[in-house]
């Protein structure tokens, strides 16, 4: 006797970038997959941030240099935490999302 394999459930394909982006119903968002490129933009941009700011101390005198030579690192890497904490709050608020839509679709296929 043989025992019967399930067939696999279809896969659900995620839609690209572009197909999100034209989607008129929002049921696909493109929030979650432009994350890691907004987080790498922000990073680039305080490191950017970070260097003029010494340039200009350097600029402006030997004194105020050494200071922001020190000082602008400190409040770079706070920007970056700063960052973090806002896009990993997008992130989980997308999460929650997911998760409500998983339990109503859960809801929905129990009730008679």
């Amino acid at each position: 006797m043989e025992a019967a394999v399930p067939p696999n459930p279809p896969e659900q394909t995620q839609p690209g970038f572009f197909e999100s982006l034209m989607d008129t119903r929002f049921n696909s968002l493109i929030t979650p997959k432009m994350i890691r490129f907004l987080y790498v933009v922000g990073i680039v941009a305080i490191a950017l941030g970070t260097l003029v700011w010494v340039i200009g101390g350097f600029a402006n005198s030997a004194g105020t240099g050494v200071l922001f030579l020190i000082l602008a690192p400190i409040a770079g890497l706070v920007w970056l935490v700063v960052l973090r904490l806002y896009l990993e709050l997008v992130v989980v608020a997308f999460k929650i999302r997911d998760s409500a839509e998983e339990i109503a679709g859960n809801t929905r296929s129990r009730v008679p």
